[in-house]
């Protein structure tokens, strides 16, 4: 799933990958305290303790620093958490969505709200000038929505995935829009309680909502099929 193995962009040049990381971390500092609009190139040197014509060396402007930020972050959330919310072999989807989404785990560094709440600034603006850094997140967010989409393609009962194929990606839809809105949330300052553990029993919910539609469409086959051949001999 990753995305950085990848030519630099113009712009974007290879000198000390230690001075690269101490800019990102900077700018995600910078980006947390002052918010996107107050993130200059200046705060970000200022933090890193670096001159700002490194910052310029390694990012030629705001846009691909902040791409940088944004895939970074990503890949460094996506090493720490994606082994251990891949399903384990016999886990039913009711218990895959309690442990990845039931609970609250320890706090990260780069959590996913932190490039999430960035990436869903830019994608909802489209007249920011950071379209790189905009084109990054959404190419993310394609790629995290396939992901969890084969997840549960391989963990839903196959009569329910043959009944209703689409299932894994509208919830993985779902899931990925719940994200937005309280990455947004928390942009605005306004803290949801509970919101994983509310996430995973809306899942829950709409898989049961699901398998009910598969039971009365399997209870209802017979009876039509009763009904055909009742005319018939009519």
């Amino acid at each position: 799933m990753s995305i950085t193995n990848r030519p630099r962009r113009s712009g974007e040049h290879r000198t000390s990958a230690a001075s690269r990381e101490r800019i990102l971390d900077a700018a995600f500092e910078v980006i947390c305290d002052e918010g996107y609009s107050g993130a200059t190139m200046a705060k970000v040197a200022k933090k890193a303790e670096l001159p700002v014509g490194s910052v310029y060396w390694h990012f030629e402007n705001k846009d691909l620093l902040l791409a940088a930020l944004i895939e970074t972050s990503f890949e460094r959330w996506h090493a720490q958490v994606a082994s251990s919310h891949r399903p384990v072999p016999g886990e039913t989807f009711e218990q895959h969505i309690g442990r990845v989404f039931g609970t609250t785990g320890a706090g990260r560094q780069y959590d996913a709200a932190d490039f999430w709440r960035l990436g869903v600034i830019l994608a909802v603006e489209k007249s920011v000038r950071e379209q790189v850094a905009r084109e990054r997140f959404l190419k993310i967010r394609q790629l995290q929505r396939a992901e969890i989409a084969s997840w549960w393609r391989n963990i839903l009962p196959p009569a329910l995935l043959e009944h209703d194929p689409d299932l894994p990606e509208r919830l993985s839809g779902f899931t990925l829009a719940l994200q937005d809105g309280n990455a947004i949330a928390g942009a605005s300052g306004e803290s949801i309680q509970a919101f994983r553990p509310m996430l995973a029993s809306s899942l829950v919910h709409l898989v049961g909502q699901a398998q009910a539609e598969l039971a009365t469409a399997a209870a209802s086959g017979p009876a039509r099929k009763r009904r055909k051949a009742a005319l018939a001999k009519a």
